[in-house]
């Protein structure tokens, strides 16, 4: 009887042991996945963070440099005030939907409440962007004219609008490609929280 309960303790005691073994192992498990779940978070979020960066500083950038153009060149005030109050339209506009983004962390905030706002983030995105091609293309109205009128000659004020679509085209497809990899970005970090670990 006594060999028994010695073999049943040492069982106990090997099956401990195999617990605590395969505890630890899956432990090193999670901490690897989360790391890994962390570095992959972390790239998506640094493209939300690059690109709220780089728009904040470009359009407050063309808001100066409108500006500085309406005061050294003489550029008409009431082009230049229209263009100026687009660009700060545009900040206001992206200057709101980061500060409703807020900052996103990995293990911070509760997984809906991120996947929450990230919706909620991509949605004003993409009206913020339709919003603003559609102001864009209203200012292109009073701005053809404009330029056009300001060249004595017929042709360069024609080559000068003809620029000025190729650079709205080059700034149209530049601006579909940082769209798509910030909604791609909030895609992956929605996907990546969905099967946290």
């Amino acid at each position: 009887m006594q060999n028994d309960n010695l073999s049943m303790y040492d069982e106990l005691r090997q099956m401990k042991s195999d617990y605590d073994y395969l505890k630890a192992d899956m432990d090193k498990q999670l901490i690897i996945n989360r790391q890994l779940m962390e570095l992959v978070l972390r790239n998506h979020v640094d493209v939300l963070d690059s690109n709220r960066r780089t728009t904040l500083a470009g359009v407050s950038a063309a808001i100066l440099i409108i500006l500085a153009a309406s005061y050294i060149k003489g550029l008409d005030m009431s082009l230049a005030g229209m263009l100026a109050a687009f660009y700060v339209l545009l900040l206001l506009g992206y200057v709101f939907i980061y500060h409703k983004l807020g900052k996103i962390e990995y293990g911070a905030d509760d997984l809906l409440s991120t996947v929450t706002r990230l919706r909620k983030f991509k949605r004003n995105y993409m009206i913020v962007n339709t919003v603003s091609w559609v102001l864009a293309i209203g200012l292109m109205c009073f701005i053809f004219p404009a330029i056009y009128n300001t060249f004595r000659v017929p042709e360069r004020g024609i080559a000068a609008i003809t620029f000025m679509c190729v650079a709205i085209f080059a700034g149209i497809c530049i601006q579909y490609f940082i769209d798509r990899k910030v909604l791609r970005a909030c895609d992956n970090i929605i996907k990546q929280l969905k099967v946290k670990p």
